[in-house]
C-alpha cells in the first residue's frame, strides 16, 4: 500500500506546474493518494511555508510523505533533501528551512539524505523545475516503500537549514508580534497565543493602532463589521472583522510587527 503524499507549494494553480508534478507521481506511484494542502503560498516566502507545513502536519495520515516546494533558489547550489522525523513522517523539498519547523513539530529529524540518486531523478535536471525532476519523484518513490537511503548520502541533521518562528515580546500591558499569515477571509494570524496576552494581562481586550479590539470565543460574538480577536484553530490570535476584512482595515500584511497593549 502507498504511502499518502502531501503535496504544498507556492506554484499557484494558474500555470501546469502542480498538474505535471501530480503526472510525474502517479507515473511512479499510481495508487497513491495526493492531498494538496495549498498552492497558494505567497511566492518565494519560505517562512510562510514552512509554517503551514508545521501547522498543519500533525492533521496528516500517519506515515504520510510530505513534498514541500517554495524554492527561490533553485538551480543553485542549495541542495534537495529527504528527511525522516521521530514520528514516522517523512519530507522531502529544499534544503532552506522549510521543512525545519515541520519536523521539529513531529518530534525531530531523525535522518536525512541528499536526493541525488540516478534512480530517483528525472534527467536532464531543470535549473528552474525541481518540483518535477528532484522532489515529486522522490516523494514518489519514497510512497512506493523505496527506503530514505536509496535517495541519496547522509547529511548530519545538524547541518540542515533551519529557519525561527517569529517570537512574541510580553511586558506588562504590552504584547508585540509578528503577522505569521493572512488567510483569504482577511484575518490576520499573529504569532502569539492565549498564554502570551494573559501574561500580558490583554486577556479580555486590548487596542491595535488605536482601536479597541475585544477578544471573543467564536467570529459570531462580534458585531458584523467590527474589529475583533479570536483565538483561532492553531491557537494563535487572529485578528478579525466579521464578514470583513482585517488586514485590510488595519493595513497588515505577512511579516509586519503588530503592538497589542
Amino acid at each position: 500500500m502507498n504511502r499518502p503524499i502531501v503535496f504544498l507549494s507556492d506554484y499557484g494553480t494558474t500555470d501546469d506546474f502542480v498538474g505535471v508534478c501530480h503526472g510525474v507521481i502517479a507515473g511512479i506511484a499510481p495508487d497513491a493518494l495526493v492531498i494538496d494542502l495549498t498552492h497558494g503560498l505567497p511566492r518565494h516566502d519560505v517562512l510562510r511555508g514552512a509554517i503551514t507545513l508545521a501547522r498543519s502536519a500533525r492533521f496528516m495520515p500517519e506515515g504520510a510523505v510530505h513534498l514541500a516546494v517554495v524554492d527561490p533558489d533553485v538551480g543553485t547550489a542549495r541542495r534537495g533533501i529527504a528527511v525522516e522525523c521521530a514520528r514516522g513522517q517523512t519530507l522531502v523539498g529544499p534544503d532552506n528551512g522549510l521543512l525545519s519547523l515541520a519536523w521539529a513539530a513531529l518530534g525531530g529529524a531523525v535522518q536525512a539524505v541528499e536526493i541525488t540518486s540516478e534512480r530517483v531523478l528525472l534527467r536532464p535536471v531543470s535549473h528552474t523545475f525541481h518540483g518535477r525532476d528532484v522532489f515529486a519523484p522522490a516523494a514518489a518513490h519514497l510512497s512506493t516503500g523505496v527506503p530514505l537511503d536509496a535517495l541519496g548520502p547522509t547529511i548530519p541533521v545538524t547541518a540542515l537549514e533551519r529557519v525561527s518562528f517569529p517570537d512574541a515580546t510580553v511586558s506588562p500591558g504590552r504584547l508585540e508580534a509578528t503577522v505569521i499569515g493572512v488567510d483569504g477571509f482577511g484575518n490576520v494570524q499573529l504569532s502569539a497565543g492565549s498564554e502570551q496576552l494573559s501574561a500580558a494581562g490583554l486577556a479580555n481586550s486590548f487596542t491595535v493602532g488605536g482601536r479597541v479590539v475585544p477578544l471573543a470565543v467564536t467570529f459570531a460574538e462580534l458585531e458584523p463589521g467590527t474589529l475583533g480577536a479570536v483565538i483561532d484553530g492553531d491557537g494563535f490570535v487572529a485578528l478579525a472583522v466579521d464578514r470583513g476584512n482585517a488586514a485590510e482595515l488595519l493595513g497588515l500584511a505577512a511579516g509586519d510587527r503588530v503592538v497589542l497593549d
